[in-house]
């Protein structure tokens, strides 16, 4: 009976509750894939915004109701604003994400799998509780890159007696 299933173990959906093991397992697997997840989102966006780009640039400079004054104009401007792009990225580590961008990254995508499985299993996350997570996923991630760099630093220790 229904009722049999949900003492069983089954959520209110009739999705089997994850398990401690299951949650670990899901996250190694996560952090596993989340490069490869992050090259291909990249490359996707990068394709997006140069077949963007070359639209709008094919519109704006073949606009057959402008004189070429008007069409050197607006390549002055797309000259500017692709200037302001380029510094702003610069600014920001250019291709090269500082780890924070990265972890930051990796706790987002920690934090989709965890309400992806929490909503599959019926419960109700809202926006607020996620940014929560994200900080906790966050601050345990910190907490755990301290302990073992505490680890490694006690097993030299243990090795050079």
């Amino acid at each position: 009976s229904g009722a049999d299933e949900n003492s069983a173990g089954a959520a209110p959906g009739g999705m089997p509750e994850m398990d401690a093991a299951q949650a670990a397992l899901a996250q190694e697997k996560l952090e596993e894939s989340l490069p490869a997840i992050l090259e291909l989102a990249w490359a996707v966006n990068c394709r997006d915004i140069t077949t963007t780009l070359k639209v709008v640039c094919k519109k704006l400079f073949n606009d057959a109701a402008l004189d070429i004054e008007g069409r050197h104009k607006r390549s002055e401007a797309v000259k500017i604003l692709g200037s302001v792009f380029y510094n702003v990225g610069q600014s920001h580590g250019g291709d090269n994400p500082n780890l924070q961008d990265v972890e930051h990254m990796k706790a987002r995508a920690e934090v989709a799998v965890m309400t992806t499985m929490a909503k599959a299993q019926g419960q109700e996350v809202d926006e607020n509780d996620t940014e929560e997570m994200i900080k906790r996923a966050k601050h345990m991630a910190a907490e755990q890159k301290k302990q073992s760099s505490g680890d490694l630093k006690g097993d030299a220790k243990q090795e050079a007696k």
